[in-house]
């Protein structure tokens, strides 16, 4: 009897549950056109998402209800005067509900999924971070919502970041040599924007137990970090061109001049040609974004020489370049790829204009730098627009060791000069290094340790 009506019951059976389908499919569609006729819903990308979120934490309550989302950043404390992780809220994916009085909007955050997430001095790279907001219709102006968020974040990178200070270093390397088994190169390129100093990728989160007032660069004091060194008369000069370059923009812009400046410093190890760089960047306030050329592909330096250059004025370092390229053939990945030496130039000199940089290239073996990149002629480079200044740092002379023992032992003048004949031929790093030791043994009372500092 049942196998009789079977097919009936099949089809009968079937074509209600078309009829459900399709019911189901209308009432879904009526429900969509409803709910965009009463709700409004508005993508926000990028740095954007990072400012309406900056603009919610800080403008709007937050309501108590719902999933909450940590996580840790790696932080320079100015309190503790140390780096340490500083907790912060987050807006969880599964979204979060804000208030401006009775008014109310949804906030849901996106971004890229777990194991594309790059890591870095802190545990992830926000940048590629998108937000939706979720409102009822007429409740808030779309337009004025995001005008009013990115003001507020502008203020606050000024008053976090910026009146503090612009200096802090980010150390961009990529993916040349690191290859996943059986897939695709590892991008490590386009990580954190800064160092354990900069707020500005952390500035939409809501710090835990401390102010951001408290954390990133410590407040600039007014010391003059290149008045610390012993410098010669040429390496002086190279202080005062830095600083008219600093102070000029305007007056290149009139004459349609390019606002960029090129060194490349060269001398043998311990010679104090990245601690100048460094003390110069220190000075000016400047950004410096340390390049590591011998793990970049092309397109990674590229988009990171594009990234950096909207940070300008900055300093681009650079460093040991020798020990990436003799002549043009890289020799820190061989025959793996790599950067080539033909992007280098491009990025250095090519049809992007490269206004507000400050380009510091060292070398400890002048004699492997292609002519291309630039080399002394005179008192001039080989390639001005690319490196126009080429300096030798050369052992410290007389009398930069005679300010640097006065620096390290101002106690003990009478040790002055026998420790200045003592240290005749050493570079600025050995002789620092030998003050430092006879001032830690008289701290100590090690006399034989004193005997041996005082030996040429």
């Amino acid at each position: 009897m049942f196998s009789e009506f079977s097919p009936w019951l099949f089809a009968s059976g079937a074509a209600i549950g078309s009829l459900l389908a399709a019911f189901w499919t209308h009432v879904r569609s009526a429900y969509q056109v409803l709910a965009s006729r009463v709700l409004m819903s508005v993508t926000l990308e990028g740095y954007q998402a990072e400012a309406m979120l900056c603009y919610l934490r800080s403008q709007m309550i937050a309501s108590s209800w719902g999933p909450r989302a940590y996580v840790g950043w790696m932080l320079f404390v100015q309190p503790k005067r140390r780096v340490q992780v500083v907790s912060m809220e987050v807006t969880p994916s599964a979204g979060r509900i804000y208030w401006r009085g009775w008014r109310a909007l949804w906030a849901t955050s996106g971004g890229r999924a777990g194991m594309e997430l790059e890591d870095g001095v802190n545990a992830s790279s926000y940048d590629q971070r998108s937000l939706c907001l979720t409102f009822v219709r007429g409740l808030f102006d779309p337009d004025k919502l995001v005008i009013e968020a990115t003001e507020f974040f502008n203020r606050q990178v000024h008053e976090n970041c910026e009146a503090a200070g612009r200096h802090y270093v980010k150390h961009v390397f990529g993916s040349a040599g690191k290859m996943r088994v059986g897939g695709p190169r590892l991008s490590y390129a386009n990580g954190p924007r800064g160092s354990h100093t900069d707020l500005r990728g952390c500035l939409q989160f809501r710090p835990l137990g401390w102010e951001f007032s408290e954390l990133g660069s410590p407040r600039r004091l007014g010391q003059s970090a290149t008045a610390g060194l012993s410098l010669d008369d040429e390496t002086q000069s190279l202080v005062i061109e830095a600083e008219r370059w600093k102070a000029s923009e305007i007056w290149h812009r009139e004459r349609g001049l390019p606002w960029r400046r090129g060194w490349l410093l060269h001398g043998e190890p311990g010679t104090g040609k990245t601690a100048f760089a460094r003390a110069v960047a220190e000075d000016l306030d400047l950004p410096v974004f340390a390049f590591d050329l011998a793990s970049l592909y092309n397109d990674e330096l590229q988009n990171e020489w594009s990234q950096m250059l909207t940070e300008v004025p900055c300093m681009a370092l650079l460093e040991d370049v020798d020990a990436v390229f003799h002549g043009r053939e890289n020799i820190a990945v061989g025959d793996k790829g790599g950067l080539t030496f033909d992007c280098l130039l491009n990025c250095l000199d090519g049809v992007q204009r490269a206004d507000g940089l400050l380009l510091v290239i060292t070398t400890n073996h002048i004699d492997r730098v292609d002519p291309a990149l630039g080399l002394p002629v005179g008192a001039r480079s080989t390639r001005p627009g690319r490196v126009d200044r080429v300096v030798e740092f050369r052992p410290i002379d007389a009398v930069g060791r005679q300010q640097l023992a006065a620096k390290v032992l101002p106690e003990h003048p009478e040790l002055w000069g026998d420790l200045v004949l003592a240290g005749q031929g050493e570079t600025g790093a050995q002789f620092q290094d030998r003050c430092a030791q006879l001032a830690l043994s008289i701290e100590f009372s090690d006399s034989q340790a004193v005997a041996r500092c005082m030996m040429s």
